[in-house]
């Protein structure tokens, strides 16, 4: 027994070790064939036509604005060799992305009218500048997996070429809610906000809305403050949790800020503020009247006539500053009105504000869940707008234009898209005839004054308060129009509708809280050349900014020198 069992047992050991090497052979062999699919992505506001040429079935004839599509399967197979090449065309350019295939090996390329690619075959990100449609824009390109099959992804995307306009009659507002809401579930908030300046460049005014969290946001706002140094504050309602999180940024001197808060709001959305930002802005003297707001979201009963109720307190407070009817009236953000499934509720909300949508030159929504890698489907919403009133000046031209802000790089790779939103870009263009002239001392325009040492005139919280001579670069504080007031004198205005004067006549101390009618905000301008000046005040002494910059200011100084030079900086 025990030596049949023995035998027994070694040759069935013997089979099982034959049929598990035979097996890891097996498992260890190279593949036969594979299969590696093409997914194109296409981040242009064109849709391509597709073409196949080559031993493959295409998937799809054609890739939207926007949208990512499998374009072909490419079959691999030992000892078969030959190139795919796969051609993607606008109305006026082509490109092709070209496939070779010997045996299970692959390299791929891509190529255009008048550029062309290396050839690759490693799993690094390729990205390359070429011109497609006669604009700049990049072609990058990764394969993944494909010792398995895995797949090539290439992605097309033009480079954003916006240059702002020095015309006073022109003003560019980007409208672009930014996500950054983690408790509510906003990704990757740290690594988008990083990449939104440069796609935010070469507008006029910018406006934010969900900048809520606050070390990414901060951060943001101060990458944005070297072309963007005018920023308003936020609004926050007692008895809320959270402030409105929205936010006007802009190039140009802002004159006022003023707020409301909402009083309307339904269910959880209460614990955030809801109201409207306004901010008059000051571009080569032309005066612009802009408002900023997100209102309540979702598409149920309660909340639509909240959002209803909002947009008419944004109404009612609009009227309510007696704006001049010869100015212009601009209104943009996240309005969360989606006229694709309620257009009524579009014509309601321009009926409350006064207001007219501009024709939409881009993309049909700003809210796609079926081309944006963070909108949560089944989502396809219109919600984000720039408008202008009816009741103002009328723009010559108005257009705007969605579009999605992306980025190609290792960071967003796959994914894309900067927000869950996509951004509205409003162009306006008015009649300029009225803009304040530019002579000097630039009476009724905003300057800034800059110290010997290159420091700036400041007025703490933008007036109302004490002034210094200590900040390192002009902003809104930093804002001063100067009135004229005949005899060669003039009131230096701050960003609160109060001047700077002097608090003693005797020491020269100086605070910005007076009227223009107080002879305490009298200054009389010595032209030194060269955009210049002297101050004397009413007291015979002149403005003097300690140790020539970076420290107070007073009106104490019997004797010009540098100390008492500021230049009138005129942006």
């Amino acid at each position: 027994m025990s030596l049949t069992f023995s035998f027994r047992t070694l040759l069935l050991g013997g089979v099982a070790g034959a049929l598990c090497a035979s097996q890891a052979a097996a498992m260890s062999a190279a593949p036969q064939s594979l299969s590696t699919e093409l997914i194109f992505t296409n981040s242009t506001d064109q849709t391509l036509q597709v073409s196949v040429e080559g031993e493959a079935t295409l998937l799809v004839n054609e890739v939207p604005p926007l949208a990512t599509r499998v374009l072909t399967r490419l079959q691999r197979t030992q000892g078969s060799e030959g190139e795919v090449m796969v051609h993607l065309s606008s109305a006026a350019d082509s490109l092709t992305l070209a496939q070779s295939l010997d045996g299970l090996a692959l390299s791929y390329s891509a190529r255009g009218s008048d550029w062309q690619t290396g050839a690759f075959s490693d799993a690094e990100i390729h990205q390359q500048q070429v011109s497609f449609d006669s604009l700049p824009a990049h072609i990058a390109v990764r394969a993944d997996d494909t010792d398995e099959g895995g797949n090539i992804r290439y992605v097309l995307q033009h480079v954003p070429q916006r240059q702002v306009s020095a015309e006073a009659g022109e003003l560019a507002v980007l409208g672009y809610n930014i996500w950054a809401t983690t408790i509510y579930g906003s990704k990757k908030v740290d690594t988008r906000l990083q990449l939104m300046p440069a796609m935010m460049a070469g507008y006029d005014v910018l406006v934010l809305t969900e900048v809520f969290d606050a070390a990414p946001s901060d951060k943001l706002l101060q990458a944005l403050r070297a072309e963007y140094p005018y920023q308003t504050g936020d609004i926050f309602k007692a008895g809320k949790l959270m402030p409105s999180g929205t936010r006007i940024l802009s190039r140009w001197p802002i004159e006022r800020e003023d707020s409301y808060a909402y009083d309307a709001c339904d269910g959880i959305q209460c614990a955030a503020t809801r109201g409207v930002i306004y901010a008059r802005i000051n571009k080569a003297g032309k005066a612009y009247n802009l408002f900023a707001t997100h209102t309540q979201s979702s598409d149920d009963d309660a909340n639509r006539n909240a959002r209803l109720a909002q947009l008419a307190e944004m109404g009612q407070y609009i009227q309510s500053l007696n704006i001049p009817a010869d100015e212009p009236v601009l209104m943009a953000g996240d309005y969360n009105v989606n006229k694709i499934g309620l257009p009524q509720d579009r014509d309601q909300m321009e009926s409350l504000l006064q207001a007219q949508e501009p024709e939409n030159l881009g993309h049909n929504l700003s809210y796609d869940s079926a081309s944006n890698h963070w909108a949560e489907a089944p989502y396809l919403e219109y919600l984000d707008y720039t408008l202008f009133s009816r009741v103002h000046q009328q723009p010559l031209a108005a257009t705007q234009r969605i579009f999605a802000p992306r980025d190609i790089s290792a960071a967003m790779w796959g994914e894309w898209d900067l927000s869950d939103h996509y951004a509205a870009e409003g162009i306006f263009r008015f009649d300029a005839s009225d803009a304040a002239s530019n002579d000097f001392p630039y009476a009724g325009q905003v300057v800034h004054l800059r110290t010997a040492n290159g420091h700036f005139v400041r007025a703490m919280s933008g007036g109302g308060s004490f002034i210094s001579a200590g900040s390192s670069q002009p902003g809104t504080w930093e804002s001063f129009i100067p009135v004229n007031l005949g005899d060669n004198k003039i009131a230096l205005r701050a960003r609160d509708g109060s001047y700077i004067g002097l608090d003693s006549y005797l020491l020269g101390t100086l605070t910005c809280g007076h009227a223009q009618s107080s002879a305490a905000a009298a200054f009389t301008v010595t032209d030194l050349g060269n955009d210049r000046v002297a101050l004397r005040a009413d007291n015979g002494r002149y403005m003097r900014a300690d140790f020539g910059g970076g420290a107070g200011l007073s009106a104490a100084s019997s004797a010009l020198g540098d100390n008492q030079t500021f230049t009138l900086l005129h942006p």
